[in-house]
């Protein structure tokens, strides 16, 4: 595997360990375990509510899910939500300590599963296993080039007929001096040097970055892994300083997965 991603893996190893509720949602008041659960639970219900929204709303989703996929389901606060919507759903992580903390709070309820996937694609599940693959504030945080593979991915385990929904950042909006340095350091610096600035900037190597994607990049992912795109709204996951969206699909009932992806 590329360093590149043995980093990703390793940043969300430590966050998972050291505070994984702050490092899924990031307010600056909540950080050091200063999430209560129940506020944390709330507000993964919130979301995934708007998201089955827009998929009956847009796309032509029931009132309920077959299996769901949640990718980058972190500690399970949108794979618990999505339990209430669906039959069965499996939410799967980069991160051993997410995954850990996740099985944890799940404890207990008969429909809900976690799988630790440390490899770039989703070779671990079958072709059109999913009734609906969906995530939130996660391919925001991983290289193009990688989160190019995933999505092509989403396409091959969806099953026709089927949907994918998922937010990610297209830009930065008026950035002030310290996200300017962020986007140098993850767009210009090997990882030797980036992990320099991070000690030096923050006390620590670790930190998780935020990645740029414009749309008509993703929709060609999309497309090619036969994916049709029935919605796109704008969403402010990223923060003020950020325009980003949130994506739905459809998959074509007659399509077949794409085996290439280009970067």
């Amino acid at each position: 595997m590329s360093a590149e991603f043995e980093h990703l893996k390793q940043t969300w190893f430590e966050l998972g360990r050291d505070d994984p509720l702050w490092a899924v949602l990031s307010l600056p008041d909540k950080r050091g375990g200063k999430w209560s659960v129940d506020e944390f639970l709330q507000t993964g219900e919130r979301e995934v509510a708007g998201y089955h929204r827009l998929l009956r709303e847009h796309a032509g989703a029931g009132a309920s899910f077959d299996e769901v996929l949640d990718f980058g389901s972190g500690v399970g606060r949108l794979c618990l939500a999505w339990s209430r919507r669906s039959r069965a759903v499996t939410g799967v992580d980069i991160s051993a300590s997410m995954i850990a903390r996740a099985q944890s709070m799940a404890s207990g309820v008969a429909n809900v599963r976690f799988v630790l996937n440390e490899k770039p694609d989703l070779a671990v599940f079958a072709d059109h296993r999913f009734e609906l693959v969906a995530s939130h504030i996660c391919l925001q945080h991983i290289p193009w080039n990688i989160a190019a593979l995933y999505i092509a991915e989403f396409g091959r385990v969806c099953r026709p007929g089927g949907f994918v929904a998922f937010q990610m950042l297209s830009r930065l909006v008026k950035p002030n001096r310290r996200a300017r340095a962020r986007k140098f350091v993850v767009e210009h610096l090997p990882f030797g040097l980036g992990n320099l600035y991070r000690r030096l900037r923050h006390g620590t190597g670790v930190a998780f970055e935020m990645y740029f994607t414009v749309p008509e990049k993703v929709v060609a992912v999309a497309s090619a892994a036969g994916l049709r795109e029935v919605h796109r709204e704008p969403d402010g996951s990223g923060g003020s300083d950020s325009e980003g969206f949130i994506y739905v699909f459809r998959k074509e009932p007659s399509a077949i997965s794409a085996v290439g992806v280009r970067s």
